[in-house]
């Protein structure tokens, strides 16, 4: 029995071994095959895996292939629409900052004509209760000197 060979924490596009890589289990009688060019496992797009080597690595979109370096496999597809995604999210935030920083500007116009409506009511009232005593105290005076006449 022959010690499996070291697999490769390159995705396959990116191994430096052109030829197809066999990894041996404990049973003899179930073999494994990797090769570049056919995918025999479900949709795993090897870009979106964290990267080998430690727990605490992040994704970096900076570790994708450029555009020259795209595997013929349909993966360039995918990263094209990858970044374009990130370009529209990107302008989604732009855009919603831009909104947001509008609709503060507006409530706070708002708030402020609130304000001033409000100040303006309160001086009409203020001014309709003054012109009342006014007219209290007038009447107020005519009665008291229509008394001091009678009396």
């Amino acid at each position: 029995d022959q010690p499996a060979p070291p697999q490769t924490l390159l995705p396959p596009w990116l191994s430096s071994s052109s030829g197809t890589t066999t990894v041996r289990p404990s049973s003899p009688s179930v073999a494994l095959s990797l090769s570049p060019s056919t995918a025999t496992t479900g949709p795993v797009i090897p870009w979106l895996q964290p990267e080998r080597g430690g727990r605490n690595n992040p994704i970096h979109l900076g570790s994708l292939p450029s555009f020259g370096a795209a595997p013929a496999n349909g993966n360039g597809v995918v990263i094209s629409e990858l970044l374009e995604s990130c370009r529209e999210l990107e302008e989604g935030h732009h855009a919603l900052a831009a909104h947001k920083k509008e609709a503060a500007w507006r409530l706070k116009r708002v708030e402020l004509q609130l304000e001033s409506e409000k100040a303006s009511r309160r001086r009409e009232k203020m001014e309709e209760i003054e012109l009342k005593v006014s007219v209290l105290r007038e009447e107020q005076k005519a009665t008291l000197e229509r008394i001091e006449v009678e009396y």
